[in-house]
């Protein structure tokens, strides 16, 4: 299935975005030898700032010759972008904490100079440091206060990303309510100032929330908005992106052959531009699809398709950790360094206004050296630990990389063992499926004696555990409902047991009283498994009712499951005796005794419902609880005036609209008639 998405949409930086990227760096770095000063320090954070996501090693570098040559000068701004810089370089790296020191750094720097612009931008980067980890509240705090700058500086842009970052931080806490209204107030600033890019990212954020309220509906509304949006600006990243949003969605409404569509086309563009996440995405979709078809080949073919594509992102991550970890280290050195490097300027800075006090001062210069000298050497040996712990992190990190590369084809060949077992398998429960349906009455001969009917017949797996069993004797006719112990493959074969023993009982046998046919296949049931010498405890929950057309009336019996029944506009019950056929007998129960009622349908027109108990047994709606019987009757009367068709519809609507993602928990069989 698939992955759960974030809601935060990013934008992917292409070839020429990159080159085009490569070109400014070069130019702003031919300028350094002809500036000097402030000028400098706001080109070493440009270039910084140019660097932050595509090689931090230069961009820390930069950063911090920007930091010294800011304090140097006298540059309280370039100071406190440098330290904002700094701050964005720990953060990319996952160092929280560290990213945190600095922007704390910068903002009173920025409060003092009430350069508001630096303001906002380094509350947010707190904002989205404590969004980081988790503390929510520490994290809305500082947004609002972006906020009321982004408003008082009539930053419109601005205050919609912020209202956007607000919903996310509801959003992540399943606060949907709330997420909703923020991210509707970004939309609706963004659609005002018309920045499409903007309006694109809020549709993508409330598809997300409606999808993940299973409102699929009004989450593909919003994904189709977004999408004609970014085919309009010929946004490649978002595009697919959105392109599996959809195809995912589809999928989940069981939509199969649109969900392939879309996932095909993301996958196709995915390819073209190497965007692996995406690969991913419509890959797992598309495995899903085939698999749901039976098309195992195909699926096979999209899994592996997956498996390679998180391998090869797997192995990336690895070497992002490993660059991160050696990026972390050298810019904690080059913190250590420049540190010392201060405190040697402060001691040149001493010295030279030493000269009058003479040998004295002197003496406690050369002790203070000394011990700065100690400090040094501490710090060396603790950068030469921090070394060896990276060193043997990247090991271990290598190491892990062999156990699972060991384990994916342990993995594929197992899958691979799987796949033809699973193949063998589907293909004899399709046979026993073609057996259970050949079993089954033919539906055109009830609808010859009984013209206003229907059957609601939704099995769990593949072969079911009910079934429903058609006769006619002379001008009698017998209509039951039966649910066998279990379901798929076991279920099936009680219910081969009872369809046997039922076609002996009655077509052989002649028997036509229903307490008859269930006392009969109570004891027939008994011998076939041998359960008064074992333990099988297997038997039927089920009704049976024998119709007489001439003197319109029939008779019906029922084990454990009652019959529904509806005459003038009035629901009635008749009570089913409270023993399955089959299954436990006490010693001291000679003979099983099933109670037989009547009803007629001389004097005005009688609809029956013979049913098992999957459709009122099923878990579903929004608190995952059951449906229950009291609404199953409930249904059926509001609904009794309607043609059987459409009965049946309705009944089909409504148990797949209540289970929606809920697991189907056992096979469904629901049998309308209407007699007059």
């Amino acid at each position: 299935m698939y992955l759960k998405t974030i809601i935060l949409y990013f934008f992917y930086l292409f070839p020429v975005a990159l080159w085009a990227q490569d070109e400014a760096v070069k130019k702003l770095e031919a300028k350094i030898p002809q500036t000097a000063g402030k000028e400098k320090v706001d080109l070493f954070n440009q270039i910084a700032e140019l660097y932050e996501n595509t090689d931090p090693k230069q961009a820390r570098e930069y950063a911090y010759k920007a930091l010294l040559l800011a304090q140097e000068t006298g540059h309280t701004l370039g100071e406190a972008l440098a330290y904002k810089n700094i701050g964005i370089i720990y953060h990319l790296q996952g160092n929280n904490s560290q990213a945190l020191e600095y922007f704390l750094k910068a903002l009173p720097i920025y409060e003092k100079a009430k350069y508001n612009d630096g303001i906002a931008q380094t509350l947010h980067d707190i904002g989205a440091v404590y969004q980081d980890l988790e503390k929510y509240q520490q994290a809305e705090k500082y947004y609002a206060r972006v906020l009321d700058l982004d408003k008082k500086s009539k930053d419109q842009k601005g205050e919609a990303s912020t209202l956007n970052n607000i919903g996310t931080l509801y959003y992540q806490q399943e606060k949907f309510t709330e997420a909703r209204k923020y991210y509707q107030e970004a939309l609706d600033i963004r659609q005002n100032i018309k920045d499409s890019m903007g309006v694109s990212v809020s549709y993508k954020n409330l598809g997300l929330l409606h999808h993940n309220q299973k409102d699929y509906k009004t989450a593909l509304r919003y994904y189709f908005d977004a999408l004609t949006l970014d085919e309009k600006m010929n946004n490649v990243a978002n595009q697919t992106a959105t392109l599996v949003s959809i195809a995912d969605t589809y999928l989940k409404v069981e939509k199969i052959d649109s969900a392939e569509v879309f996932a095909l086309k993301s996958l196709e563009i995915a390819e073209k531009n190497a965007m692996k996440r995406e690969m991913i995405l419509a890959s797992g979709i598309l495995a899903d699809v085939y698999n749901l078809r039976k098309n195992f080949e195909k699926a096979y073919e999209y899994k592996n398709l997956q498996l390679m594509m998180k391998e090869d992102a797997f192995q990336e991550e690895n070497t992002r950790k490993i660059s991160d970890l050696q990026n972390s280290y050298e810019l904690e050195k080059a913190q250590t360094q420049n540190t010392l490097l201060e405190k040697s300027r402060q001691f040149d800075r001493l010295l030279l206004a030493s000269g009058a006090v003479g040998a004295l001062l002197l003496s406690l210069l050369l002790v203070v050296l000394y011990r700065s000298n100690q400090r040094k050497n501490k710090t060396n040996e603790l950068l030469l630990f921090k070394n060896a712990e990276i060193q043997q992190a990247s090991e271990e990190i290598l190491a892990q990389r062999d156990a699972i590369e060991e384990q994916l084809v342990e993995i594929a060949e197992q899958r691979d063992t799987i796949t033809e077992q699973n193949k063998n398998i589907e293909s004899s429960i399709r046979y026993a499926l073609r057996i259970q349906q050949a079993m089954l009455p033919y539906e055109q001969l009830i609808d010859t004696y009984l013209p206003y009917n229907f059957i609601f017949y939704q099995p769990r797996d593949v072969v079911s555990g009910d079934f429903y069993w058609f006769g006619q004797q002379n001008d009698l006719i017998v209509i039951a409902a039966i649910d066998c112990t279990g379901h798929g493959v076991p279920g099936a074969f009680m219910s081969l047991i009872g369809n046997s023993l039922l076609n002996q009982i009655i077509i052989d046998k002649g028997n036509i009283h229903p307490q008859v046919i269930l006392q009969e296949l109570h004891k027939g049931i008994r011998i076939a498994l041998k359960q008064s010498e074992t333990q099988n405890r297997d038997g039927m929950d089920m009704m049976i009712c024998v119709i007489d057309m001439p003197t319109k009336s029939l008779e019906w019996a029922g084990a454990k499951n009652s019959l529904i029944f509806i005459q003038n506009n009035e629901l009635g019950e008749l009570k089913a005796t409270p023993h399955s056929v089959g299954g436990f007998q006490d010693q001291n129960e000679a003979e099983r005794i099933y109670q037989v009622q009547k009803l007629s349908f001389a004097k005005s027109p009688l609809q029956i419902y013979l049913y098992t108990d999957g459709f009122q047994d099923q878990f579903g709606g929004e608190e995952g609880k059951k449906f229950m019987r009291k609404n199953l009757k409930n249904m059926l009367l509001n609904i009794h005036q309607e043609p059987m068709a459409f009965q049946k519809n309705i009944l089909e609507k409504t148990f797949m609209d209540w289970k929606a993602e809920h697991y189907q928990v056992d096979d469904v069989l629901v049998i309308g008639v209407k007699l007059s």
